[in-house]
């Protein structure tokens, strides 16, 4: 087993961060063979998410046809059910060193909250059959 904790600087609601060439680049350097790849960002309302390239406005739009932003008497809480929908967590084999991921897609951080210059911690394990 392998963790380690990385840190990505986020700006504003609804901002794609994408991370897979981190968390490949980590698989790679820690793990020889098959296993799992656990993701957790930590927080209340950030989420982890994989999606094809070139579908985050889409994602966006759709998700905000679900939850919108306004009409809301708590500030944020919409990004606690976008959040809660999405998920915190994701879990992902690992093949001959590689994440499993379909061409294409992408491993993203979604900020969900009106937060600017803001550090979100997500902690990356990997579980190999080195």
């Amino acid at each position: 087993m392998f963790s380690k904790i990385i840190d990505i600087r986020t700006y504003g609601p609804m901002e794609f961060h994408p991370i897979t060439n981190i968390v490949r680049k980590i698989v790679k350097e820690n793990c020889s063979a098959d296993g799992i790849i656990w993701l957790s960002v930590e927080g209340a309302t950030p989420a982890l998410l994989i999606l094809q390239k070139g579908m985050e406005k889409a994602f966006i739009e759709y998700i905000t046809k679900i939850i919108p932003f306004t009409t809301w008497r708590h500030g944020n809480a919409y990004a606690h059910l976008t959040s809660t929908l999405i998920s915190t967590n994701l879990a992902i084999p690992i093949i001959n060193s590689e994440p499993v991921l379909n061409y294409g897609e992408e491993i993203y951080l979604l900020e969900t909250r009106p937060v600017y210059n803001h550090i979100r911690r997500i902690l990356i394990e990997l579980h190999c059959n080195n």
